[in-house]
């Protein structure tokens, strides 16, 4: 049933404890059209602009959906709470729990019901409460955010955790946490993915922001001893330097910003440093004796994810047996690697002999090679090339699928893959026991060309057809799907 409000709405009184008595109350003569939260799980005793929900940008829409609103606040657990939609001036509808709709670590998701039973949460903490008013749906995700990125110690697989965050029962809710990083890039992420998806009325989902980022549009660093605004969904923050960084995030309730910075304890770890390009050179590859540089296709690329992976470099190429290679920086300069300058070679690899001070395989084929120069060592790793693809195209997204598995072509010196199983987008990586995840070493034919990931984020979509076969020549870095 609608009921008419006009009253006195004691407002936020923790917020406003330091304040003289007649700033205290918030006189509100009218409720305006929109959303609110209110109850005693909230800080919120009634419909103001205090406990409105509002639209927000989301993944892929910065302009958010009209009937998608939320807010960011502190819930009591020993309280509860409900949702109010005045559709009309003064017209206010309460709404309580419904149905479960949905229900996981990271989100609960439940009907609307009009003067249904309040809704609570099982426990004391921070919220993004996102209500969907075309098809009265609360979706309620708890926020604990972690650090997540390059810089971290488990790169972009996961977030490392935060503390428990903490509200000073007024304005501010804080999170604090102290990790060691090394240089590179990061964000604070929480509910472990990059965004939950909350029901669209056309039948559709939209995805919510789970990251907070710089405020910028490029990587920048985060000011140490001085809080910096950041925003969902923003830039990674960059670090040139390693070391133990204690961070803490800030929500200002009133103002709904978020806010971060860090305190540097210790000093900072510089970090090692890796050449920015190794060559594969030699009469057993393609590109001859010719200076390490000349020939852009015998470049080695880089592992995503940074972290750990910094330091590893990856090449497949076809070697003739017998006949020597080298891995070297370009011109010939540090570090240049014959036989000798290994530091090791791996066990469970291809045997590689020496050969006049440089490396040879006995059997001519396509091979992988890596290279570790982690630790200040010179390891490597020469293996037959794995190739395989993963994702919609290939039928599934798990890891090294026989089925899925590349064929070697020695005499076209390719490596080819079955027919796709179905439309969709082609992903495909090599696999190798030193590279941690099949993303860490992606690649994609755009046009004729094969194009690395690298260290670099996702790659664009290449979209294949049921029955496409794809043609790879690594050697020269080309590529074709047909």
């Amino acid at each position: 049933m609608k009921h008419i409000y006009k009253y006195l709405v004691f407002l936020l009184l923790p917020f406003l404890a330091n304040c003289s008595d007649n700033e205290n109350w918030t006189i509100v003569t009218d409720v305006q059209p929109g959303t609110y939260i209110t109850g005693s799980a909230t800080m919120y005793s009634g419909e103001a602009p205090a406990s409105a929900l509002k639209v927000f940008p989301l993944d892929g829409n910065a302009d958010g959906l009209s009937e998608l609103v939320g807010i960011y606040t502190w819930l009591n657990a020993d309280g509860d709470f409900t949702i109010s939609i005045a559709t009309d001036l003064n017209q206010v509808v309460k709404y309580g729990k419904g149905d479960e709709v949905k229900k996981t670590n990271n989100i609960a998701v439940y009907s609307l019901v009009q003067d249904a039973t309040p809704l609570k949460v099982d426990q004391d903490g921070f919220y993004f409460i996102v209500v969907n008013t075309s098809l009265k749906e609360i979706n309620i995700l708890p926020v604990n955010y972690g650090i997540i990125g390059a810089a971290t110690a488990q790169g972009w697989n996961a977030e490392t955790p935060f503390d428990t965050p903490t509200f000073d029962g007024k304005l501010t809710v804080t999170w604090k946490g102290t990790v060691n990083l090394t240089s590179g890039e990061y964000k604070f992420r929480y509910g472990g993915d990059w965004g939950n998806y909350v029901n669209v009325s056309d039948g559709t989902t939209a995805r919510l922001f789970t990251d907070l980022g710089n405020i910028g549009t490029s990587a920048a660093p985060l000011i140490e001893n001085s809080l910096s605004q950041i925003k969902p969904g923003g830039a990674n923050f960059s670090t040139s330097f390693g070391g133990q960084f204690e961070f803490a995030i800030q929500y200002d309730l009133r103002s709904r910003t978020f806010n971060a910075t860090y305190v540097l304890i210790g000093g900072p770890v510089i970090p090692p440093t890796y050449p920015e390009n190794v060559y594969l050179v030699g009469d057993a590859t393609a590109y001859g004796w010719d200076s390490p540089g000349t020939h852009a296709a015998a470049e080695m690329h880089k592992l995503a994810g940074g972290g750990e992976n910094v330091g590893i470099y990856w090449k497949i190429l076809y070697l003739e047996g017998g006949k020597g290679f080298k891995v070297s920086n370009a011109n010939w300069s540090d570090p240049n690697l014959g036989f000798g300058e290994i530091t090791e070679f791996d066990p469970n690899g291809g045997t590689v002999s020496n050969s006049g001070g440089n490396m040879s395989v006995a059997e001519s084929g396509m091979y992988t090679i890596v290279l570790d120069l982690r630790n200040n060592a010179k390891k490597l790793s020469v293996v037959k090339a794995s190739v395989y693809g993963i994702g919609d195209a290939f039928g599934g997204w798990d890891k090294d699928v026989a089925a899925n598995k590349f064929t070697a072509d020695n005499t076209a010196k390719t490596l080819v893959s079955p027919p796709l199983k179905a439309n969709g987008n082609i992903r495909m990586y090599v696999s190798h026991p030193w590279i941690p995840d099949w993303w860490n070493a992606e690649f994609n034919v755009f046009g004729t060309d094969i194009i690395y990931r690298n260290d670099g984020g996702d790659q664009a979509a290449v979209p294949g057809t049921a029955g496409q076969i794809i043609t790879l020549h690594f050697d020269d870095n080309k590529g074709s799907i047909n």
